[in-house]
């Protein structure tokens, strides 16, 4: 497996539940000769979401980090002495991720000791350590060795005679390696082994390609998941509640039309309908030319925010019962069609619909029980066709800029989140989520190629 980072067009798909970071704490022992390491690499973690504490003093303290997810020792010649080694024992023990490293002697006691924590304590391999010093070249196991893009300079080597899985190597088709994980105990706890303390800040392109490599194994490694989850957003909460707790007495209409060749049919059927602008306070605005709109809300508490800029749009809006829209148009030709349904059902309903740019069409329903919440920001020439529907909770926000078309259809009892943002060339998404088990769906995606597609089912 090639544990280096690699650039992605597709910034991260979910398939599955994706959960937050499994690891956002970590703890750093270090010394004065390797402050600037220190300093580097907690800005890296920190850059990957983790909360980085450090204490400076070549003594290892359990209590410093016995609840912490990750340990890092690059207390330069300090050595891990029996103290160390208990302290070590015990946590990787309880399930704790140690990372050591050595000081670049490869005969010097710290490296012995660090020897000994694997061999003895630990006893979870073998290992030789390779009779010189020098910048050695580094590289992810598994990857191309001849690719000079991506090595970094390690100062030790050693072999592995037992036990272990090897990171990174030397070279291709020998023995030498870099970097070691070895597990240990039953609670899923591993030790990382490395050799050379500068590797954690050694030149602008060293450092650059070993922090890509070190993500990436923490990632490989179970320690760090940088797999983000889609779900509402504080913003989108409040926008939400808003919407749900506007109260109406009565039937009201509040719309200030300007322009030219504006058709407009409204039909209300119940008590306690709204319409009125997407600020709830405001009156709706529709200010343009050959604009058709049909509204119908059938039942009861139906509240529609609504605001129109531009010409040529065709809207119909139809909502039955105790349903939220907002729904705001700046552009041309736009072709939006929003249905609601909730009569004999039980659930909160509630789609947010921004459009700007020109040529857009836009279908979108919501329909059954559970809660169903729609957050579309679309600008730009986009085909979008969202339908949910069934037994459960759901939730979408897609953002699109440029050209994209996007069909995306929750069903079923499990409770569905999907979150995709497209830009670039045109894109091609199909998504459906249909199934009694939650789901989680992640698409964040700049375009480069001509074109880019997906299919994805979740069941």
């Amino acid at each position: 497996m090639n544990y280096l980072a690699t650039a992605l067009i597709i910034i991260l798909i979910c398939l599955s539940t994706c959960d937050k970071a499994e690891a956002d704490t970590a703890h750093i022992n270090y010394v004065n000769s390797t402050s600037d390491q220190y300093t580097q690499l907690k800005s890296e973690l920190e850059d990957l979401g983790y909360t980085v504490t450090g204490t400076n003093s070549g003594s290892v303290t359990l209590s410093d980090f016995s609840s912490k997810d990750l340990h890092i020792n690059i207390a330069g010649d300090s050595n891990c002495g029996s103290s160390c080694k208990t302290a070590y024992e015990t946590y990787i023990g309880n399930g704790g991720n140690v990372i050591i490293a050595g000081n670049g002697d490869h005969d010097g006691n710290r490296t012995g000791t660090i020897e000994s924590l694997i061999e003895s304590k630990l006893s979870v391999g073998t290992i030789t350590m390779h009779t010189n010093e020098a910048n050695f070249t580094s590289h992810a196991q598994g990857s191309q060795y001849s690719d000079t893009s991506t090595y970094w300079a390690a100062r030790n080597l050693f072999t592995m005679q037992s036990g272990g899985t090897a990171l990174a190597g030397n070279s291709s088709g020998n023995t030498f390696k870099t970097w070691a994980v070895y597990d240990y105990g039953s609670n899923g706890g591993q030790l990382f082994v490395t050799f050379d303390q500068g590797q954690f800040k050694n030149g602008t392109t060293f450092t650059t390609r070993f922090y890509a490599f070190l993500q990436q194994t923490l990632e490989n490694e179970g320690i760090l998941s940088t797999t983000p989850t889609s779900g509402i957003t504080s913003n989108q909460t409040t926008e939400f509640n808003t919407y749900r707790n506007k109260s109406v007495n009565g039937n009201q209409i509040y719309i200030t039309q300007t322009g030219d060749n504006n058709t407009l049919n409204i039909a209300q059927d119940g008590d306690d309908n709204l319409i009125i602008g997407t600020d709830l306070t405001s009156a709706a605005v529709i200010n343009g030319d050959n604009n058709a709109l049909d509204l119908d809300q059938i039942g009861n508490d139906n509240v529609l925010g609504l605001d129109i800029v531009g010409s040529s749009n065709n809207v119909a809006v139809t909502q039955n019962q105790d349903q939220r829209a907002k729904l705001s148009i700046t552009g041309s030709s736009n072709n939006v069609d929003l249905d609601q349904s909730a009569i004999n059902y039980v659930g909160e309903h509630y789609m947010s619909v921004i459009i700007a740019g020109n040529s857009n069409a836009v279908d979108v329903d919501q329909t059954e029980t559970g809660n169903k919440k729609l957050f579309l920001d679309i600008d730009g020439s986009n085909n979008v066709a969202v339908d949910q529907k069934g037994t459960g909770n759901h939730y979408a926000e897609i953002t699109l800029t440029d050209s994209h078309n996007v069909d995306v259809t929750q069903d079923g009892s499990g409770n569905h989140n999907a979150t995709i943002n497209l830009s670039g060339n045109n894109t091609s998404i199909t998504l459906t989520q249909d199934s009694a088990t939650d789901q989680n769906y992640y698409l964040e995606q700049n375009c480069a190629s001509v074109s880019c597609s997906a299919t994805v089912t979740q069941n």
